[in-house]
């Protein structure tokens, strides 16, 4: 009798601890037939994340009493239409951290605190051919790239794409305009519907004489309260010639003012987004108007978007709607085009139809999306 005691009394004991904490496993799919027209370029056929990016992921809290929490999120990303996982990483995201009364510390590769205020801009988000990033993120520019911008450029060249009707070209991005490895953030707990979080990211190991080369700061402060949403971000990321001090140097500062307001008939949203680009001695100054009308399981979506700096870039214009089947799944369409002034080559949602002769980018695409 004492022995089956005890043993009941273990099996409480182990109930009580898993009680404590949970593990959840998560994920979805999103694919869609997609058009894209840049020019003499064209690509036609299945693509993927039209309103939703394809992952698979695990998270999960452990209490530690006293309020106090540790958790963990491994998120990948993964390619529906061909069943391939992206060599199985965690590259969407890969943290550890505590929270409590105090807020949420976390720690490994993560969203910046920057990156989150575009989605209160835009009601595309960062996803599909409708998406502002096409246009207020990258910049697509021909010719070389300029040798000062280190890691900030990626030159693309004809024979890279295809049919040859590519000119060379070079990209230029902030690498962490989304994410950021080796960070470490912190999140405030809300104060009357103010936020704030902080980030920092090491960058990574650094052997010459630019130790700072591709560290990165990002700050939020946000405010959320019923209909009203505002946030405001700074981040800046070092980079350069990774090879000399120039790295130190060179900066890529982003600044981020976004707000929406829920009328229940409509959800009106805006932002302003500025690029200071050192090696260019350049700032790129970004506007974004959106609108999303829910009717019903049906919501239609607009938005507008322009963006110059010592010269006009470009604008885009989409138009899109989702019908939501249920909680978990959603079709949708989408249509955008974008207009690049002579010189640049952003496009609306594929790389095989890149352009650098300051052409239109045209796209439209369908699909369905399914989370669980």
């Amino acid at each position: 009798m004492k022995k089956s005691l005890i043993a009941l009394a273990a099996v409480a004991a182990s109930t009580c601890a898993f009680a404590q904490s949970s593990v959840t496993l998560f994920g979805g799919a999103d694919l869609n037939v997609r058009s894209v027209t840049s020019g003499a370029n064209k690509f036609t056929g299945m693509a993927q994340d039209g309103i939703y990016s394809s992952r698979i992921g695990v998270m999960g809290t452990e209490d530690l009493g006293g309020g106090l929490k540790a958790g963990f999120h491994f998120e990948g990303g993964m390619n529906p239409d061909v069943g391939t996982s992206v060599k199985f990483d965690f590259q969407r995201k890969s943290t550890i951290g505590l929270m409590g009364g105090f807020g949420e510390v976390r720690l490994g590769r993560d969203y910046t605190p920057l990156f989150t205020v575009a989605g209160i801009a835009d009601p595309f988000g960062t996803n599909g051919v409708g998406s502002s990033y096409n246009l207020a993120n990258v910049v697509t520019v021909a010719g070389p790239a300029i040798p000062e911008a280190g890691s900030f450029a990626t030159a693309q060249t004809a024979s890279a794409l295809p049919a040859s009707k590519v000119e060379t070209g070079t990209i230029y991005a902030d690498p962490n305009a989304v994410r950021a490895n080796n960070s470490l953030a912190y999140y405030t707990p809300s104060f009357g519907g103010f936020t704030v979080g902080a980030m920092y990211s090491f960058g990574g190991e650094n052997t010459y004489t630019a130790t700072k080369a591709g560290t990165m700061t990002s700050v939020k402060l946000a405010y959320a309260n019923g209909p009203l949403t505002v946030a405001l971000a700074n981040q800046v990321t070092k980079g350069g010639v990774a090879t000399t001090a120039a790295a130190d140097s060179q900066k890529w500062t982003t600044n981020f003012l976004a707000g929406s307001y829920d009328l229940g008939v409509a959800k009106i949203s805006a932002g302003y987004k500025t690029d200071k680009l050192t090696f260019v001695d350049d700032t790129l100054k970004s506007t974004i108007l959106g609108v999303a009308a829910p009717m019903g399981a049906l919501t239609l979506k607009a938005s507008y978007v322009w963006r110059k700096g010592q010269e006009k870039v470009g604008n885009q214009f989409a138009l899109g709607a989702v019908y939501d089947l249920s909680k978990r799944t959603s079709v949708y369409a989408t249509y955008a085009a974008l207009n690049n002034e002579e010189g640049f080559g952003m496009n609306v949602g594929s790389a095989l139809a890149s352009d650098f002769s300051g052409l239109t980018s045209k796209g439209f695409e369908a699909g369905i999306k399914h989370s669980f």
